[in-house]
């Protein structure tokens, strides 16, 4: 079974009229047309405990 490496025409930005470029090979932006893109999933938030702080007076602002 042989694989034929991709060409620039089986790029999703080529074959969407996104592209730019003209290479003789595809560029290190190539995505497989026939899928759709969606950003990476977000990581999840995690809430993170403050260390307490000590109630120290503030200090008088002088005014002139």
């Amino acid at each position: 079974m042989s694989h034929k490496p991709p060409t620039c025409q089986d790029c999703y930005f080529r074959s969407n009229g996104l592209c730019a470029l003209n290479p003789e090979r595809p560029c290190p932006t190539f995505r497989a047309a026939g899928r759709t893109l969606e950003p990476p999933p977000q990581p999840r938030l995690v809430p993170r405990t403050l260390p307490m702080t000590v109630n120290a007076p503030t200090p008088a602002v002088a005014v002139a």
